[in-house]
Parts: structure tokens; sequence; C-alpha cells
């Protein structure tokens, strides 16, 4: 019963259960680790650090703490150190740009894995402007992939994405698809101080209709149908904070400076002078100040919901919050408490928790000298599960017959072949008469 507990688990995060929280430094000392909700954040992404013009890594002062991690882990999340960030563009153009200063940028980022115990990285480029930048960041990931593979392969390589081609055409998606765990899909600032007017900081859809700064259906379908990125890939983002403008109504005119404002500020405001509205077009909230000078645009618990349902309308693979304290108000967290009702909680989540489709996980990864198998089928079939070194030649037939369908464990051992295993990397792969799946493995004596 406990290893069926255990598996289950496993698949629930694995098949449509993610929710990433970017912690950023700045929030840390009002809001310390201890009160992360790690019962809803499966991924906590610590914000930020960046490169340097030398292949180095920058920070905040006191911003690397190992017993952050300790703290994370212990409660059974990851932490994954986010690099970049708005206005931090300069190092990543210069420390991408040769095989020698990304070989130095990833040598950085494997020390403070070591130092500090993050469980992978998230690249948050804003955003390369030209097609050598596009082109050196895709080498970037492609090295920093297979140095991860042969250091630890179950480090993490994730991704800040745009949702429009105005920035998303210098990423080539389909070359960082193959090597990019998940993309947090930034789905929030649609409107601002750029915009023509005052509209919402995370539209679900178009609002007004037809709007031409987008929605996040709008983005969502750039990515997936534009841009081919897989669903299960994508972590749809939900803002934490709004945006304040000096003017009378929705998707109207502006003037002056727009001014971000956090959700804990923004909730004491409703009936103390401002007036709570909802955009059933938008399916987002704002306020209107009762003197018409100022409307707010934000997100609460209940348009976080209408975003988590279209979040599983869509199969997306995950949600993604920026950022982790903007919503506390004295231990109270009710747009994490949205997501976790209507995200992990959702009657279709705890439906869709298997696999539809055949799936193959180890552990542990390094093994040695034994390695547990698992895979899932979603219908009785014939199964042929192998073993090749990376130059294609097979070590051994591990399984081959019909299976019911389910879930499979079993255990294999470089003792049962008769090929003399070395360290390294090795392709398990499972196949099917209807699909084929692999995944890579590292054996150490």
């Amino acid at each position: 019963m406990k290893f069926n507990i255990v598996l289950f688990l496993f698949f629930s995060i694995l098949n449509a259960q993610r929710v990433v929280g970017y912690y950023p430094y700045w929030v840390q000392d009002a809001f310390p680790p201890q009160d992360l909700d790690l019962e809803t954040f499966t991924h906590i992404n610590h914000s930020f650090a960046w490169p340097d013009e030398e292949g180095g890594i920058e920070s905040p002062a006191g911003f690397f703490d190992p017993s952050i991690a300790d703290h994370i882990h212990n409660n059974n999340s990851k932490f994954i150190l986010a690099l970049g960030g708005w206005g931090h563009t300069e190092g990543f153009v210069s420390s991408t740009s040769t095989y020698e200063l990304r070989a130095e940028f990833i040598s950085s980022i494997i020390d403070k894995i070591i130092a500090f115990g993050y469980d992978g990285v998230d690249i948050d480029w804003e955003f390369p402007q030209t097609i050598e930048q596009k082109n050196n960041l895709t080498y970037f990931i492609e090295e920093l992939d297979s140095v991860f593979y042969s250091f630890d392969p179950q480090l993490l390589i994730t991704m800040a994405v745009p949702i429009s081609n105005w920035s998303g055409q210098w990423l080539n998606m389909s070359a960082l698809r193959p090597h990019v765990d998940f993309f947090n899909a930034m789905t929030y600032d649609i409107h601002g101080g750029w915009s023509s007017h005052a509209g919402h900081n995370s539209p679900l859809y178009q609002s007004p209709p037809g709007d031409a700064d987008g929605s996040i259906e709008t983005g969502i379908n750039y990515l997936v149908n534009t841009r081919g990125l897989p669903e299960n890939k994508i972590n749809m983002g939900i803002p934490f904070w709004g945006k304040k403008y000096n003017a009378s109504t929705i998707n109207g005119s502006f003037t002056g400076s727009v001014i971000d404002m956090y959700y804990s500020e923004i909730l004491p405001l409703i009936g103390n002078g401002w007036t709570y509205e909802w955009d059933n077009i938008a399916k987002c909230p704002y306020l209107v100040k009762e003197d018409q000078s100022k409307i707010i645009t934000f997100d609460d618990p209940i348009s976080i919901q209408h975003k988590c349902e279209f979040a599983q309308s869509r199969n997306l693979g995950g949600v993604m919050v920026w950022a982790l304290g903007y919503d506390d108000m004295n231990s109270e967290e009710s747009l994490t408490e949205s997501i976790n009702s209507h995200w992990l909680n959702s009657e279709k989540n705890i439906k869709n928790t298997l696999p539809s489709g055949i799936e193959l996980c180890t552990y542990p990864n390094p093994f040695n000298p034994m390695m547990k198998i698992n895979f899932y089928l979603p219908v009785r079939d014939n199964v042929d599960l192998k073993l090749f070194d990376m130059r294609g030649r097979l070590i051994e037939s591990i399984v081959s017959g019909e299976y019911r369908e389910g879930n499979h464990l079993l255990s294999w051992s470089p003792s049962s072949t008769n090929f003399h295993l070395s360290n390294g990397i090795y392709i398990l792969e499972l196949n099917t008469p209807s699909q084929r799946i692999n995944k890579k493995v590292l054996y150490l004596k």
C-alpha cells in the first residue's frame, strides 16, 4: 500500500500537478522560508541571481543560504535557482556568447547547486534580441543539459517564457523543447504603462473582445499552436499583484505612471473608498476609486478559480505564481488557498492524476548496484523494455511480452547481463506497438 501511495504521488506531480512559485529575495525578511506553503507549492524558484559578463554568478547580499534548501527538501518540494529577471540581460549576452564562457557559466551553476542544495535552474532571460543571442541561448541550454545528465540526471532545467511573438521570436522553442523540463509562461503584464488603455494585468480572455494586447488564452494558444510547446510542459502564470492606473474605467484611457501593487495592499481598499467591480469577459476583478480618478486591476480567489479551470481544460502541466509573499496578510494567503482548492484538489485534476499514455520512471538515478523500473500502461499491451549504450548498442532486452493495464515494478542489475557495464549514461527504452519512450539513466560503480 505504501508503494502504491508513493507511485500515485509521483504520477500526480508528473501529470498536471505542478505549482511553481517564484520566491524573490526582497520578501524573505517579512516572509521567511518557514512561511512558504509547501503543501501547495511543488517547486520554489529562488529569485534572482544573475550571470556576470565572465560566466560567474552575482546575487544580492545574503541571497545564498543552505538552510532554505534544507527546509524545502524536508517538506518534499523542489528548490530551483532562478537566474535573470527583468534588468539582468547583459550578463546573459556575454556569458553565452562563446563556448568557453558558456562552460564557465555552467560550471558556476554547478558550484551553486552543490553549495546550496538546488534541484536545478530556471533561466529567465528577458529577453534575447538578435539572431546571435537566440542561437547562443540554444547552445547554452543544450550544453547545460549535457552537463546536468553527466553530473546528476535528475537536475531540472526550466525557463520563463513570453507569450507573444514580440519577444518570443527570439527563442528557438523547437530546439529548446527537448532540453527543458517545463516552461513558465508569463501570462501577466499583458497590459501596463506601455498600453493604449487601462487594461487587466492578466485577463483570461481578451477584454474588450479582440483586444490586440491579448490574454491568457491567446498566450497559451501562441505557445502551443504557433510555437509547438506540449501542453504538459507549460505552467500558466498567475499574478499575486495588480496595477493601479490614473483612469476612470476599465479599458479606458489613462495618464501618468502605472504602479504595481501587492494583493495584500489591494484587498484592504475594498469598501474603503474603492468599489469592487467584475469584468465577466476577462473573468477578472478591478477596483474603482469613489472619485472615479483611479482603477486597480488585479486577481482574487474567484479569478484564480477561473484560471485554474482554464488550465485544466487545456491539459496544462501546471501553474506558476509571481510572486510568493505578495498575498500574505497576517498568515492568511487567500490566493494560494484558491490554487490549492481549484488546481491541486479539483475533481478534474484528481481524476487526471493517472497518465493517459505509457509512462516510464526509474530510481535511484544514478544507480548502483540495482535500478528499480516503474512503467505504466493505459491498456493491456505488448511491451519491449531494452537498455542501450549511448552508441545505440543493445545491452540487454529486460522484458518482452504482454502486460495488463496499470503500473508495473521490476528490478534490474548489471550483474544479469554478460555485457561489461562501465560508468556512464545509458538509454532505457520502452516500446509498445503504438508508442515509444526513453529515459537516460546513469550507472556509477
